[in-house]
C-alpha cells in the first residue's frame, strides 16, 4: 500500500527533519540580530510550518495516489503536481503568517516565500511518485518471480500427478503387447512417448512457450492414449490459424486434457469424444477442452479415490487457476462446466496487455 503505515512513518520522520533543519538554519539569525524572534517562538514557527506541510502533503498524496492507479502519462502527473504545489505553497505561506499574526499577509517578499515552499512541495511530489514507481516495480518483479516459480512447480507437478508412474506403466505395457503383433504401431507409440517426454522434461528459462509446442506434446500424449484405448477414445482438433504462435505459460493446457481423458473415461461406458479448440476473438485467446461424459468435482479435503468421486484431488485444475491469476491478473477467465452431455474446460486470456508487458 502506497499510503500504508510505512508512508505515514516516512511522513513524520521527513517533516520532523524539515522542522529541525529549519530551526538549525535560523540559529545564526537569532544570534546576529537582537530584534529577531527568540528560540521558543522560532522553534514553534518551524514546528507549525512542518505540521502544515504534513497536512498539505497528505492531501496531495491522496490525489496523486488515485491518479497513479489510473496510469496517466508523465506530463499529466507533472502538470498536476506543479499546479497543486503552486496553489498549496500560497496557502501554506498565507496560513502560516495568519496564524502568527504577521501583517501584512501579502507583503513584498510573499512571492519569494511561496517559491521556497513550492520547491519543497515539488521535491516531495517527486519523492512520492518515485516511491510509487519503485513499489509497483517491486510488485511486478515479485509477480514475475512467483510466475516463474509456479511454472517450475508445474513441470514437477505434471511429472508427479499427470505423467505419473501409472501412465508410463500402461504405455510400456501397451508397447510390449504391440511389439510382436503390430511392430509398426509399437514403434509409433515409442516415438510419441519420446516426443511427449522431450517436451515434459524440457529445461528452459523461458516462462512462455508457443501454444503450438504444447499442442504437439498433447497430440503425442493423446496418440499414446488412443493406441492404448483404441476405439474408446476419439479426438478432434479445431485450431484457428495463427493461434499456434501465441505464447502461453508452459504446461497450462495439458492438465485440462489429462483430466478430460481420465474422468471422461470414468464417467461413461461408450467411446469418449474429446474436442480441443483454440481461437482468438476480440483480442482474447480462448482454448476449450471438451469431453463427453459427466463432471464430478473433487471433494474438498479428499485424497483417496473412491466410488462416485474422481481419481484425484483437483491438483491440476488448482494449479491452472493459480498460474492464470499470476500470469494474467484480472485479464483471464477460467471455468469448468457441464453442458448438454459435454464437460467443457475453457480458459480465456487477454493477449494485447500480455504481449505489451
Amino acid at each position: 500500500m502506497r499510503l500504508g503505515p510505512s508512508f505515514w512513518k516516512a511522513q513524520l520522520w521527513g517533516w520532523g527533519a524539515y522542522a529541525l533543519a529549519g530551526y538549525i538554519l535560523s540559529i545564526p539569525n537569532m544570534l546576529g540580530d537582537s530584534s529577531a524572534l527568540g528560540p521558543l517562538p522560532i522553534g514553534l514557527l518551524k514546528l507549525l510550518r512542518s505540521a502544515l506541510g504534513l497536512l498539505l502533503s497528505a492531501g496531495m498524496a491522496q490525489v496523486l495516489d488515485r491518479m497513479w492507479a489510473r496510469r496517466p502519462s508523465l506530463w499529466v502527473l507533472g502538470v498536476t503536481s506543479l499546479a497543486m504545489s503552486t496553489v498549496l505553497a500560497a496557502v501554506w505561506q498565507t496560513a502560516l503568517r495568519w496564524m502568527f499574526g504577521l501583517t501584512p499577509v501579502f507583503h513584498h517578499g510573499f512571492p519569494h516565500d511561496v517559491l521556497n515552499y513550492l520547491v519543497v512541495l515539488l521535491a516531495w511530489s517527486a519523492l512520492f511518485l518515485s516511491n510509487a514507481y519503485r513499489m509497483d516495480l517491486d510488485a511486478e518483479r515479485e509477480q514475475v518471480l512467483r510466475a516463474l516459480s509456479l511454472a517450475t512447480e508445474a513441470r514437477w507437478q505434471m511429472l508427479r500427478y499427470q505423467v505419473n508412474p501409472h501412465f508410463l506403466f500402461n504405455a510400456l505395457n501397451s508397447i510390449r503387447a504391440l511389439v510382436d503383433e503390430e511392430p509398426g504401431r509399437a514403434r509409433q507409440m515409442i516415438t510419441e512417448l519420446a516426443d511427449f517426454f522431450r517436451y515434459s522434461l524440457l529445461e528452459t528459462r523461458e516462462r512462455d512457450v508457443p501454444l503450438g509446442d504444447e499442442l504437439r506434446a498433447i497430440r503425442s500424449y493423446l496418440e499414446i492414449q488412443r493406441i492404448r484405448f483404441e476405439d474408446r477414445l476419439r479426438v478432434s482438433f479445431d485450431i484457428e490459424p495463427g493461434t499456434e504462435s501465441i505464447r502461453l505459460p508452459g504446461f497450462l493446457i495439458h492438465p485440462l486434457v489429462e483430466n478430460a481423458v481420465k474422468h471422461g473415461l470414468d464417467t461413461q461406458k461408450g467411446p469418449l469424444e474429446l474436442r480441443i479448440r483454440a481461437r482468438v476473438e476480440g483480442g482474447w485467446l480462448e482454448v476449450e477442452v471438451a469431453n463427453s461424459g459427466r463432471w464430478r468435482p473433487p471433494e474438498v479435503g479428499s485424497v483417496t479415490p473412491g466410488p462416485g468421486r474422481p481419481d484425484g484431488t483437483g491438483t491440476g485444475l488448482a494449479n491452472v487457476r493459480e498460474r492464470l491469476a499470476h500470469a494474467y491478473p484480472e485479464r483471464h477467465r477460467f471455468e469448468v462446466r457441464e453442458d448438454a452431455g459435454w464437460v467443457k474446460a475453457t480458459l480465456r486470456v487477454e493477449q494485447g496487455q500480455r504481449e505489451a508487458a
